[in-house]
């Protein structure tokens, strides 16, 4: 079996030598030493350690901490502190950079194996943690197109009606700042945000002529049945609540539950502007397309009104100062 290999950060070289004496009886391999934190980093990123062994106090201008947060979020390498600070101040600002362990010198070799050996097991866990959540989301991926694809195949006037919503929520969303987090449940629920169209009539979807009352009522339940069919799945994102709540209107005007302002998600909130942009600008089975400039117009005379008056300024800037396009 390999030996794990442990990069030392360490500015005193006699203490730095004694650690690489301790850690290879332990049975580990010791590629190099670094005495500063920026020599830290540069030497992680080349070596590609299994783990780091850091001192708090460094010569240079970047201290342990700094090194340590920089290694862990740019190489995913383990971080264990063996140091002589122990004090209140220094322990809370480590606990920032979620450390795999702190060792205080002077030291067992019992301690620090013991340590070590948790480290690198937390790490391999969260490996494979992180595997399952990328085939987690990569199946939760694979769903979202299966049921957006078998909306689409129901009625031609609404193909990639989905996906370009999506995308112009997303960017609409990129434009306010909001959190990847949020985009990206964001994306998710635009491209199945009109799932529920598929326990409609397709005839009452494609009809030509003036939907009756019952026709019109059928089609406001689209959101609920929606949410019916997406709450049952685990997604990492409010996606059925997103779903259900984008025909919801700031005044309250909207449908299924006439909710308000603030109570209407912020994600919902941009899927309205993005649904009601593509909606004109493309045609339907009762009428032609309004085109994009009749669209902007009714999101900027509404504005405030139906719609989030930071979604509009920002579907407007997109439009008018980004030269985007629906795609």
């Amino acid at each position: 079996m390999k030996k794990k290999q442990i990069l030392i950060v360490e500015d005193e070289r006699i203490v730095a030598e004694d650690i690489k004496i301790s850690l290879q009886k332990l049975g580990y391999s010791v590629p190099g030493t670094a005495i500063s934190g920026e020599e830290a980093v540069k030497k992680a990123e080349d070596m590609q350690p299994d783990l780091v062994l850091m001192d708090i106090i460094l010569a240079g201008e970047m201290d342990g901490i700094e090194a340590s947060a920089l290694i862990r979020s740019r190489f995913e390498i383990p971080v264990v502190y063996l140091t002589a600070c122990s004090d209140q101040k220094t322990l809370n600002k480590v606990i920032i950079t979620d450390p795999f362990g702190y060792i205080i010198k002077p030291y067992e070799d019992k301690d620090l194996q013991t340590t070590i050996e948790m480290a690198l097991y937390k790490q391999k866990m969260e490996s494979i943690l992180k595997e399952r959540e990328k085939i987690l989301r990569k199946n939760l991926v694979e769903t979202v197109k299966a049921l957006a694809l078998a909306v689409e195949k129901r009625d031609i006037y609404t193909t990639s009606h989905q996906r370009k919503v999506s995308n112009l929520a997303c960017n609409i969303a990129e434009e306010m700042g909001l959190p990847e987090e949020q985009v990206d449940g964001l994306r998710m629920a635009g491209s199945v945000h009109d799932v529920g169209t598929i326990q409609i009539l397709t005839e009452i979807l494609i009809k030509p002529d003036n939907l009756s009352q019952f026709e019109s009522y059928m089609i406001k339940l689209h959101p609920q049945f929606g949410y019916d069919i997406l709450r049952a799945i685990e997604f990492p994102y409010p996606v059925a609540q997103i779903v259900l709540q984008h025909h919801e209107r700031m005044d309250g005007s909207g449908y299924p539950e006439s909710l308000s302002g603030e109570d209407i998600l912020p994600e919902a909130r941009i899927l309205a502007v993005a649904d009601v942009v593509e909606a004109m600008s493309t045609p339907r089975p009762h009428r032609p397309a309004l085109g994009i400039n009749k669209a902007l117009g009714e999101i900027s005379k509404d504005k405030g009104i139906l719609y989030d008056p930071e979604a509009v300024d920002a579907c407007l800037k997109l439009f008018h100062e980004k030269k985007v396009k629906l795609e």
